[in-house]
């Protein structure tokens, strides 16, 4: 796996901003008798809002790795987002498109898609994310010019095993009610996009995981980054596909990779 150069932001958050947030699209936990790693998705067909916010073209994902984390979990998922836009699995997310009115012309996603860098980030809320701590922080290093600023691009916030978190917004918490979600917020008056996906590592069987299929035994040898992968890419192809949440869905809510 290839070494990446690991950038340290500073992590002193000195702002008041208030965020505005909209209902957030949740990856939810395993349950018995439910859907998958998903929850229970609908069986409903998915359908396009005409003028909803889809990422069609060149669109990069900033991965921040907030607690600690040891360099190879760090590659396993640098690996992954420098690598999932070339294969086979993402042209499905190419039969998406963006269409402004039943008139106009479609626009089809066409990718690609880029890692467009990675950061670790320290403690600074401890290991217990609350609130908006998560877009508050996204906000803050946007507009003091410590993160790229991308419009079109994904922020993906990641948590280590050692770190909980719950969404004052969203209106759960990791593990009791999803195992990450992808959203938007404000920066000035530029909406964003970001995704957080949590590291189920300390609770394997709780949900976040494949534990009903091989609870021993993972991929990379590390069960709680190999079970966020499953999420990271799902929570980045519906970031894609409905990246307001205004765009692809069906009459339950439910979004593409709901459903693949």
């Amino acid at each position: 796996m290839c070494e990446i150069l690991i950038i340290h932001i500073d992590p002193g958050l000195k702002h008041n901003e208030t965020i505005r947030h909209r209902n957030a699209s949740i990856h939810r936990p395993f349950k018995p008798n439910t859907d998958s790693g998903t929850g229970t998705s609908s069986t409903s067909d998915i359908y396009y809002n005409y003028g909803g916010h889809v990422l069609t073209g060149a669109t990069k994902v900033y991965i921040l790795f907030y607690g600690g984390w040891t360099s190879a979990q760090i590659n396993i998922i640098y690996t992954l987002i420098s690598t999932i836009g070339s294969t086979a699995w993402f042209n499905i997310e190419k039969t998406y498109y963006y269409q402004a009115t039943s008139t106009s012309s479609r626009i089809y996603t066409t990718g690609p898609l880029t890692l467009g860098g990675a950061w670790t980030l320290p403690y600074f809320y401890g290991t217990s994310l609350s609130g908006t701590n998560i877009p508050d922080a996204l906000s803050y290093y946007i507009t003091n010019g410590e993160l790229p600023n991308d419009p079109n691009g994904i922020y993906l916030w990641l948590t280590s095993a050692d770190v909980s978190e719950s969404n004052s917004v969203v209106g759960g918490s990791f593990l009791s009610d999803y195992c990450g979600y992808h959203y938007t917020f404000l920066a000035g008056s530029t909406t964003y996009i970001y995704g957080f996906i949590g590291n189920p590592g300390r609770f394997i069987g709780h949900g976040c995981d494949p534990n009903n299929y091989n609870p021993t035994v993972s991929p990379n040898g590390d069960l709680g980054v190999d079970a966020m992968v499953s999420c990271i890419v799902h929570e980045i192809v519906e970031a894609m596909s409905d990246s307001w949440l205004d765009a692809w869905g069906d009459s339950s809510g439910y979004e593409n990779a709901d459903k693949w």
